[in-house]
């Protein structure tokens, strides 16, 4: 009897002996299981850099996965049905980034229409978006109309102007329409469509109020009645240097709305017996000098705006060139990753070469803000010049090759670009298309 009690209070002592020191393992190895984060700060790189699609291959988290106390927000088949979506509100902005001590990097995005916001897994590089998230390009390039003037407004409640094109970033924001007056004419100076709608959209910018400016959709623009150039609805203008040769043109189409009541636009129509403002002409003609000249101080046009006749007279305007003191390199950039395109990245390994005429573009005899205009210069729409870049050719992880096709992202352009004087290296973004 007492040896049985003996035995039996050893075995009790080593039961719980061993059940403390498996807890204590227990304990040890649940402690290892977590990650522990390094680093934690914002994102800097522009925010049209930062949008991404989700791919479902990771969840959505309160903080990074790898943490201990990390609970789902989103699961991997809403992110996988976020990602495929047709709906520009789905798109998601990074915003922070983390790295764990594992070397896991981790993002906190936030979805266009709020829904969610948390943290996802994204890859092993900082500032490169891998993992759950893949980069994205909300909007792409659109062709310009052949006519680009004398468009109106046709509902503003339901067809606004936006900052950006609606949902095409996080947080899109609307023009501030309170000085609109209703039957003012627009002039279109680019366009874009929506990558997951393929809606049109142009900018647009209120000839009478220049502070009117902003992105429509292409179904709110009334197109003007004269679309096409005709000897009844234009005057072309001609640049010539001192010497009499012609080193540009411009034709103007004159918009009914120009007119004085009862005027007819036709050919031969003296410009003071039917504009409400002859002098339009001169400030046309001001706006759409040739890059590299300016109009001459010491030669005056041949013919006065009131006597310039319909589709009969050329308006002649003589220009000198510009003495270019300030002229801008151009560096080349990836919004999918922020990172800088190296020539060994591009086919022959080289970038575009430009002749000295195309980088008068970006020159000034004066060290001024670039504006934004710079970037709807014609070399930006030639795929033989600026429009594209075509990279090396890579092989796939599934064995295929491929040859990837940057393509310029205007808007990401002009941000990057908007504090910057002539003289100073202009960054030029591209984005890479995805396979």
């Amino acid at each position: 009897m007492h040896l049985n009690l003996n035995k039996s209070l050893i075995l009790g002592l080593a039961a719980i002996s061993l059940t403390a020191t498996t807890g204590i393992l227990t304990t040890n190895v649940s402690a290892k299981s977590y990650a522990r984060i390094t680093s934690n700060q914002a994102l800097q790189t522009a925010p049209q850099n930062r949008n991404v699609t989700t791919n479902g291959t990771s969840a959505l988290y309160t903080k990074a996965g790898t943490l201990r106390g990390a609970r789902v927000i989103a699961s991997k088949y809403t992110l996988q049905r976020y990602g495929t979506s047709k709906k520009s509100s789905q798109y998601f902005r990074a915003y922070r980034v983390a790295t764990t001590n594992r070397g896991s990097v981790y993002y906190k995005i936030v979805s266009f229409n709020g829904v969610y916001r948390g943290w996802i897994y994204g890859g092993n590089v900082s500032g490169t978006f891998s993992g759950g998230v893949n980069p994205a390009n909300t909007m792409e390039n659109a062709n310009m109309p052949v006519q680009k003037t004398g468009y109106t407004l046709n509902n503003i409640n339901k067809y606004t102007l936006w900052v950006d094109p609606k949902w095409s970033q996080y947080k899109a924001k609307q023009v501030d329409m309170s000085s609109y007056t209703p039957g003012d004419t627009f002039t279109i100076s680019d366009a874009a469509m929506k990558t997951r709608e393929n809606y049109l959209y142009y900018k647009v910018t209120d000839d009478k109020n220049s502070a009117i400016v902003g992105w429509v959709y292409a179904g709110g623009l009334n197109a003007p009645n004269s679309q096409q150039v005709t000897k009844d609805n234009s005057v072309k203008i001609n640049y010539v240097n001192a010497a009499g040769q012609s080193v540009g043109a411009y034709t103007w189409i004159i918009q009914k709305t120009d007119l004085k009541d009862s005027a007819t636009l036709t050919n031969g129509a003296k410009l003071g017996d039917i504009l409400n403002n002859p002098t339009e002409l001169t400030t046309v003609a001001t706006k759409n000098v040739p890059t590299g000249y300016k109009i001459s101080d010491t030669q005056s046009p041949t013919n006065l705006p009131a006597s310039v006749m319909v589709g009969t007279n050329d308006y002649l305007i003589y220009v000198d060139p510009v003495t270019m003191n300030f002229t801008s390199p151009v560096a080349y950039y990836l919004t999918n990753t922020g990172q800088q395109i190296s020539p060994s990245q591009l086919k022959a390994n080289t970038y575009p070469i430009l002749t000295d005429a195309e980088m008068a573009v970006f020159s000034s005899n004066t060290q001024g803000t670039v504006p934004a205009k710079v970037f709807d210069n014609t070399i930006f729409s030639d795929s033989n010049k600026l429009a594209t870049l075509t990279g090396v050719a890579v092989t796939n992880a599934d064995g295929t090759t491929s040859t990837p096709t940057y393509y310029f992202n205007k808007s990401a352009t002009v941000a990057a670009n908007a504090s910057a004087k002539y003289g100073d290296t202009l960054k030029l973004y591209y984005t890479q298309a995805q396979r």
